[in-house]
């Protein structure tokens, strides 16, 4: 069905009518604010991760404008919005072809990557997955990564469809390890017994001699302050191992301005653990709903013998746990403290796909004889080097 362009409001775009819905998509930057009541109104009504709001996703695209451009499909039904796809695509050229990838809001850039991500769809409704799904095919994109969604019945409806009508790789799961937290007793009983072990002697040892303190920042402009420190920390940390994340001023800047928005909405705080009146670690929090998300942690490797890592999880677990938390989140990723601290894996998948010029290429490379021209010339490696970033 051909798309056409129509006015709404002060802005341009795309709209098509699919029986009874409308879909639209918002692909200028500038325009995203003028959907944030309807966004956000959705994600709560399908129970959206915080990293699917409005203001993360905004924040996202305001910092990585430069190397990412909005592709938001909206889906409406008499006026009202049942369902929402917050994409990006990103450009780059490798080879000399034009690599055009689309991805979730959030993710994608290399840096920053939000996770627990998806679309939004009112009662789970097939034909608004399958209207979204029509409208990724006339998005230009040769490329597909939709990483780290949340492992629910809309996400996996995509993966079918887009595996019906594109060529998928083999649908990957990430571990996001959670732990359970206990509505009584120790918060520290659902860790290893060695690392219990540890953390108690650590904090006999410093509580000893009076050199340990806590420190919960939850102010807006100290939260922003808080979240500098520990990129400004992060960096030193890293100098010698490869350099820092944080040395990218979007991604420093990004996270400043997220936290601090997300303090301003009492859902973002910092906790601290100080020793000798200095900073030894500090941890990056979100209250999504019942669930208290450990969204950054970083250590003062000066302290490395009191494990400030484990001293700062279990401080922030304590609060949470207090504050009636029913999960804590360590976030994406299979490191091995957050198994130690009683965390149990909760999966994420990815839908990764390619069509056009990428896909040819893909399968050329393959060909018995031209794969091994191919690997010689290094330029099956560049290739992979530039789909997967």
């Amino acid at each position: 069905m051909k798309m056409t362009m129509e006015q709404v409001g002060k802005w341009d775009r795309s709209v098509r009518r699919i029986a009874e819905l409308t879909v639209r998509v918002v692909d200028n930057t500038e325009d995203v604010p003028l959907i944030q009541a309807e966004w956000e109104s959705l994600r709560k009504r399908c129970r959206g991760s915080i990293f699917s709001s409005f203001d993360w996703g905004m924040e996202w695209l305001r910092h990585f404008d430069q190397i990412a451009q909005p592709r938001i499909v909206m889906v409406e039904e008499d006026g009202e919005l049942v369902g929402l796809a917050p994409f990006a695509v990103m450009e780059h050229r490798a080879m000399g072809i034009r690599m055009r990838k689309l991805s979730m809001v959030g993710n994608g850039a290399g840096v920053a990557e939000l996770y627990d991500l998806g679309i939004m769809v009112l009662d789970e409704r097939e034909d608004i997955i399958d209207a979204i799904v029509d409208a990724m095919g006339e998005l230009e994109w040769n490329v597909l990564h939709l990483n780290e969604l949340r492992d629910d019945d809309v996400n996996r409806a995509l993966l079918r469809r887009v595996a019906e009508r594109w060529e998928t790789d083999e649908v990957m799961h990430i571990p996001c390890p959670r732990t359970d937290i206990p509505q009584n007793g120790d918060v520290m009983d659902v860790a290893s017994s060695r690392t219990r072990r540890t953390i108690r002697k650590a904090i006999e040892a410093l509580e000893r001699d009076n050199r340990i303190s806590y420190r919960t920042v939850d102010l807006p402009e100290e939260t922003s302050e808080a979240t500098e420190l520990y990129a400004l920390q992060h960096m030193e940390r890293w100098s010698e191992k490869g350099g820092s994340i944080f040395s990218n001023e979007n991604l420093s800047g990004f996270l400043r301005d997220v936290m601090r928005a997300t303090a301003e909405e009492g859902r973002g705080m910092v906790y601290e653990v100080w020793i000798d009146g200095t900073l030894a670690s500090q941890m990056l929090c979100l209250d999504d709903g019942d669930l208290m998300r450990a969204y950054r942690v970083g250590m003062n490797n000066r302290f490395a013998e009191f494990s400030p890592g484990n001293l700062v999880a279990i401080y922030a677990m304590r609060e949470a746990q207090e504050a009636g938390f029913v999960q804590f989140d360590f976030g994406a990723g299979p490191e091995e403290f957050k198994y130690r601290l009683g965390a149990k894996d909760v999966p994420l998948i990815r839908i990764q796909a390619k069509r056009g010029t990428v896909k040819a290429m893909a399968k050329i490379s393959s060909l018995p004889g031209l794969k091994q021209l191919v690997d010689r010339s290094g330029a099956r490696d560049q290739a992979l080097k530039a789909f997967h970033r």
